[in-house]
């Protein structure tokens, strides 16, 4: 009986290894046969790959003031129809600079960066789309706006107050195929961040007063400027 299990087995064991070398011929022979495709291959199944780095210049309003952001991408570029990578912006507002400061005078500062995820649609022609989403986390601080002066002194009647966030930020840019390794992007997005939690207290006589800065005070609008370089 052990002979007999033994026999069937060997001879089951032979014929999956004689079906795996005849599919095996089989594939080599078909040299034809379409390849298989994938959401982000092209029509005959092949996939190619690129990368790129940039900087991009933003406009936004946070905590009602004029805001200016400065920030970098890099992202690997998967058959010319969608990017991943990671990208980061810092920012500041109350952009208006006198040689005179009230003791209620503040400013935001801070940054965020995260994930990228780039859909681009028609990425040969000159002029098309993409789909920038950023998601991530990021920092907040408010201080006074001459609380540089101080350099962090001490003895500072000015208080420091700061808070972390994390970020959503899905944007639509119009890009320009500018050279054959270059490209500039004009874009908008909009930025959902959770509430932040902050206020502002500074010494107003013998009395400390507080603001309370909005939880949404960095949910805005941003529009955009961005220079790309690499393989697209």
């Amino acid at each position: 009986m052990m002979k007999f299990q033994t026999y069937i087995r060997s001879q089951l064991i032979a014929i999956f290894f004689l079906f795996a070398i005849v599919v095996f011929a089989q594939e080599s022979k078909d040299t034809n046969a379409p390849k298989q495709r994938t959401l982000l291959s092209d029509w005959n199944g092949n996939v190619s790959h690129g990368g790129y780095g940039g900087i991009t210049i933003a406009y936004s309003e946070i905590d009602a003031q004029a805001s200016i952001q400065v920030g970098g991408r890099m992202a690997w570029i998967i058959n010319h129809k969608f990017a991943l990578g990671i990208a980061g912006n810092g920012f500041f507002n109350n952009l208006i600079k006198d040689d005179t400061y009230e003791p209620s005078d503040y400013y935001l500062a801070g940054g965020y960066g995260g994930l990228l995820f780039q859909p681009i649609i028609s990425s040969h022609s000159p002029i098309h789309f993409s789909f920038p989403i950023l998601l991530g986390v990021g920092g907040v601080a408010v201080n006074h706006k001459d609380y540089w002066v101080n350099d962090w002194d001490e003895n500072s009647e000015y208080y420091y107050d700061s808070d972390v966030f994390l970020v959503f930020e899905p944007g639509i840019d119009i890009e320009f195929n500018m050279l054959q390794y270059m490209r500039m992007s004009l874009g908008v997005s909009y930025r959902f961040t959770n509430n932040v939690n902050l206020r502002y207290e500074y010494v107003d006589g013998e009395n400390i007063k507080v603001v309370d800065i909005s939880p949404t005070s960095l949910n805005n609008f941003s529009f955009k400027l961005g220079f790309f370089f690499g393989w697209f």
